[in-house]
């Protein structure tokens, strides 16, 4: 069972490091849900760099998971959720943040 998740986390994982990648180094900020280059009009930069930092942070903890629950048990499942979502509100509010003000 271990091992389905071990590379089950680490495909997953890749998703995330290439999707930064894509983000960060290429500035294919298409990747980014609900982004429309018409509509913002904040500083890229410092948008691209906050959802890197996420997609980094997310895909280390992916690889990290299977092993915490394995020795640790279920907390650390917890633990990931509760990570996972504060960090998507806190990128949300951030984007929006970015953008201006502005909220539509």
């Amino acid at each position: 069972m271990l091992w389905g998740a071990i590379v089950g986390r680490l495909f997953a994982s890749l998703f995330l490091f290439g999707s930064a990648y894509l983000i960060w180094y290429k500035k294919d900020l298409t990747f980014i849900a609900g982004y429309d280059e018409k509509k913002f009009k904040g500083d890229k930069d410092r948008l691209a760099r906050a959802y890197v930092i996420f997609c980094l942070a997310s895909g280390i903890l992916t690889v990290i998971l299977p092993f915490a629950l394995e020795f640790i048990g279920s907390y650390a499942g917890a633990l990931c959720g509760i990570w996972i979502t504060v960090g998507v509100v806190v990128l949300a509010f951030n984007s929006q943040s970015l953008n201006k003000g502005s909220w539509f």
